[in-house]
């Protein structure tokens, strides 16, 4: 079996790092969790007036949970990978301390505004926000830690001989600083004395795009090891995997000089860059590599019971259906976030597969393999699926997304149906994440690790 991680045994410094951004990561969920409650609260008749929290709580509580359950969790399994793979040496788990002690600052900070109750929250594409300084200070804090934590990997890009999943994860780390640069341009660019909902689109617009390419590359890190772990190698050969990655790390790399091509950060043609840059540059290395992973799946052996396997192929399957249906998309209806919900769901169900069969037993805590694991593979998974496909069938009748009560216009029984599938859809995955999150926090709390060869 191929080596993925770290040539040694990781040291105990490392395997304390590598528990704090596993803690950060599912702690983030479960946060997540706790406020998609208070937000179900906070919508139920007579419940809602027990509540210490204005009317805008819901959507500060909205945009807090999205930054949770996304970014804080994408970023902070970046960081986790990082741990695994960074070169040996005092700098970098100096490095590492630090990042996760600025990450975990980071969150804490941006919680505050929606647990006061205070700041007007934006639903802007990619990283909504709440128009809060701790909010924002928060983001930077933590967008920051994850960056030093990351760029320890950046010397793995050009060493010899190349292992797919190191290189894959050095080449989501200069991703990741490309779309820290594209934030930095963008905030810089853009005119004083802009609206705050303008603002707020346009300075997350760019740096959100090149985010989907690192979000794209963790999720095949995932397929590699998890690959690895079901079959003793990976879909494809080394150089091709190597080669997919590069070439989403060049597409990312190259993505801020959008910014000298186009100045006019708010015009439309600037905001049609990045979306070509995604339809050109992100679909065919997933694609590529989806194929190889097809076809090893199809060669058999399918071992369904295998927790591995199941991760491997349900990840596979809805990222598929997701980027699918990324070819139907209406103007501004749930078909939108039917094509997202589906991407981001399969990016969920790899990390949650290389959290539970790798970073767990690395950090002397496994799961039983057992029936439990494999039943929130397929809740969280089909959940997904039935959540998009209600909001596919919503978004062509006509149902605009970003609403919520009477301003969703359900008027015929269609609309109404469909919204439902959403909801149970919503309530399976829910209940898949939950037992991950329980299975993993209930690890990782132990007061002693289990002892590690």
């Amino acid at each position: 079996m191929p080596q993925l991680w770290s040539d040694e045994t990781l040291p105990a410094a490392r395997r304390a790092e590598l528990r704090g951004w596993a803690l950060l990561a599912i702690g983030s969920l479960a946060i997540a969790g706790t406020l998609a409650l208070l937000l179900g609260l906070s919508r139920t008749p007579k419940i809602q007036d027990w509540l210490p929290w204005g009317p805008h709580f819901f959507y500060r509580a909205l945009v807090t949970h999205v930054v949770l359950s996304f970014e804080v969790w994408f970023l902070a399994a970046l960081g986790a990978f990082s741990t695994l793979v960074a070169p040996p040496g005092k700098a970098g788990n100096i490095l590492g301390r630090l990042g996760l002690t600025l990450g975990v600052a980071g969150v804490v900070l941006l919680l505050i505004p929606a647990l006061a109750d205070q700041g007007e929250p934006s639903l802007n594409n990619y990283v909504p926000v709440v128009g809060h300084k701790l909010f924002y200070i928060g983001l930077g804090v933590h967008a920051l830690g994850v960056a030093l934590a990351a760029v320890r990997v950046l010397p793995l890009l050009w060493s010899t001989p190349r292992n797919p999943v190191r290189f894959g994860i050095a080449a989501a780390a200069l991703a990741y600083g490309a779309a820290l640069v594209c934030f930095l341009l963008a905030w810089a660019m853009i005119p004083a004395g802009t609206e705050a909902d303008l603002l707020n689109e346009r300075v997350f617009w760019g740096g959100g795009h090149v985010l989907q390419l690192v979000n794209t590359m963790l999720l095949m890190v995932a397929w590699q090891a998890l690959a690895v772990r079901a079959y003793g190698t990976g879909p494809l050969a080394a150089s091709l995997t190597v080669a997919c990655f590069a070439a989403l790390g060049l597409f990312a790399a190259a993505s801020p000089l959008i910014y000298l091509v186009d100045t006019d950060v708010l015009g439309l043609s600037h905001r049609q860059l990045f979306t070509r840059l995604l339809w050109v540059g992100l679909p065919l290395p997933p694609l590529v590599m989806g194929l190889g992973l097809t076809l090893q799946i199809l060669k058999g052996p399918r071992h369904w019971r295998s927790p591995a396997f199941l991760s491997l192929a349900l990840s596979l399957f809805v990222f598929a259906i997701g980027g699918f249906a990324g070819f139907f998309l209406g103007v501004a209806d749930t078909r939108t976030p039917s094509h997202y919900h589906a991407v981001i769901g399969g990016v969920q169900l790899g990390l949650m597969g290389v959290f539970l069969l790798h970073i767990l037993p690395i950090l002397g805590r496994p799961v039983d393999e057992g029936r439990g694991v494999r039943l929130q593979f397929h809740l969280y998974g089909w959940g997904q699926l039935v959540h998009a496909l209600g909001f596919f069938l919503a978004g062509a009748a006509g149902v605009p997304r970003k609403t919520t009560g009477i301003d969703q216009g359900l008027d015929t029984v269609w609309k109404k149906v469909s919204m439902g599938v959403v909801g149970m859809g919503t309530g399976l995955a829910v209940l898949g994440g939950v037992i991950f999150v329980w299975m993993a926090l209930v690890r990782l709390l132990k007061r002693r690790e289990a002892s590690h060869d």
